[in-house]
């Protein structure tokens, strides 16, 4: 179980040393200088894109591996199982949509950019969809998971 969490640990390194290179490479005038489509996109935002798509990549790898860390612990944690996926997936696709948008807005025209944001409106919605069912379907776990403790720590104390 240990090396779970130690591999985890790994995928925080490289989320925040990505993020970390993206942005202190994005702002070097060497970067920001060099265009890659003349006028609209510099080779900074491609950095950016790189380093900050990596990470969310990295990020959703790691809600998947929390998800089965979670449900090896089983009891209290696994009762997180089913909820950690769609919740790590929320995040990464709003995430992604800003992400996309450094090398994809320069390029888009204003009907290809209100086609891009309904879908990632859908995709949004859907997905908060899933959180919900899951944590409908999952509620009476969760609940035991937090009450439970509380009444059973209560049942430990003496009646006054």
């Amino acid at each position: 179980m240990k090396e779970n969490w130690i591999l985890v640990g790994r995928y925080v390194a490289v989320i925040v040393t990505s993020l970390l290179l993206a942005l202190a490479l994005g702002s070097m005038d060497l970067f920001q200088q060099t265009p890659v489509v003349r006028g609209r996109l510099d080779a900074a935002d491609v950095v950016r894109f790189l380093g900050y798509g990596g990470a969310l990549v990295v990020f959703w790898l790691t809600v998947q591996r929390l998800t089965i860390i979670l449900a090896q612990l089983g009891g209290r944690w696994g009762a997180l199982t089913h909820v950690v996926l769609p919740l790590g997936s929320l995040i990464t696709v709003s995430a992604a949509y800003s992400v996309l948008l450094i090398v994809l807005g320069p390029l888009m025209g204003a009907g290809a950019k209100s086609i891009y944001n309904w879908l990632f409106i859908i995709a949004t919605l859907a997905i908060a969809g899933w959180l919900i069912v899951a944590m409908f379907n999952q509620s009476s776990s969760l609940t035991e998971a937090i009450i439970g403790k509380v009444e059973k720590d209560q049942g430990d104390k003496p009646q006054a």
